[in-house]
């Protein structure tokens, strides 16, 4: 652990989940949902050069929502990010850039994942954070 705490984010299109770990333990548990629309088309008439099927909306929605997320994590935070393939990797993006120029001393891993529950999500973290995995042994 390079700081004094960790925060894990498991991001789709349609929600994040956001949990923090550190010396008190978990401290931040916050689900942000997406207004992102889907990818799916209308069969309305099709794309055409005046009237493009252009993801500049979606995009737009996207950058939000990332936006959201981000006024969330603390900078002084380590970063795990885990998700759905291209939505992490430019959540990624979106927070290496929000860095830049800061004194941000963190770390940030990347993983591609299909969905996690929170509890799967703090054991990702915790092993993130250099933290064992609490065991429940049998009395």
């Amino acid at each position: 652990m390079t700081t004094p705490r960790t925060t894990g984010v498991w991001i789709s299109a349609g929600s994040a989940t956001i949990l923090q770990w550190g010396l008190e333990g978990v401290t931040i548990r916050e689900r942000i949902d997406s207004l992102v629309p889907g990818r799916h088309r209308s069969t309305g008439r099709p794309p055409t050069e005046d009237h493009p099927a252009g993801e500049g909306h979606r995009d737009e929605h996207m950058r939000t929502f990332f936006a959201q997320i981000i006024a969330t994590v603390p900078i002084d935070d380590d970063l795990l990010l885990v998700g759905d393939g291209e939505v992490v990797e430019h959540f990624a993006h979106q927070i290496q850039a929000h860095d830049h120029g800061r004194n941000a001393a963190r770390r940030i891993e990347v993983e591609k994942s299909g969905p996690m529950t929170e509890p799967q999500l703090l054991a990702r973290i915790r092993a993130f954070a250099g933290s064992p995995a609490r065991r429940n042994l049998p009395s």
